[in-house]
């Protein structure tokens, strides 16, 4: 196979998993997160606080109690924000669908068993395994993260 033939088909693969009903809610999503000012202000501000936590306690500097209140209240906000609170449940279910592709491709590099995209494959199932990682704003307990808005 050529270089081209390989590019190709990796163009034809990501135009399947954009086909997929797991990445077209996610993106359908942050393109509401782009309409929404007040999701998108509140998601920012939870960010910063939690950068600037990051830092805190890299440097050894101590938190203070009202900047963990404070943080623990926008957590808060964000995992109730109906928005938000679909937009991290979309990233979960986003993030394991790339992952098992992810492995699937390894799997092929590595002399794994071959695997035959057809063109239903790539579809998933909502109400599979890709739903039941969905907890918090990073997708695991008290530990938020950056959201991956997709491109």
């Amino acid at each position: 196979m050529t270089d081209e033939q390989l590019l190709t088909e990796a163009r034809r693969l990501g135009g399947i998993i954009a086909a997929n009903p797991v990445v077209q809610a996610y993106q359908d999503l942050a393109r509401q997160l782009e309409l929404d000012v007040a999701a998108r202000q509140l998601l920012e501000q939870f960010e910063q606080g939690m950068e600037a936590l990051a830092v805190m306690e890299a440097t050894g500097q101590p938190i203070a109690l009202a900047d963990k209140q404070q943080m623990q209240s926008l957590q808060q906000s964000v995992a109730l924000h109906p928005l938000l609170k679909k937009l991290i449940a979309a990233q979960t279910q986003y993030m394991q669908l790339m992952r098992q592709v992810q492995e699937a491709i390894n799997a092929g590099i590595n002399g794994g068993p071959a695997i035959t995209l057809q063109p239903g494959d790539a579809a998933g199932d909502a109400s599979g395994p890709l739903q039941a990682g969905a907890r918090n704003p990073a997708g695991r307990p008290g530990a938020p993260s950056r959201l991956i808005i997709p491109g």
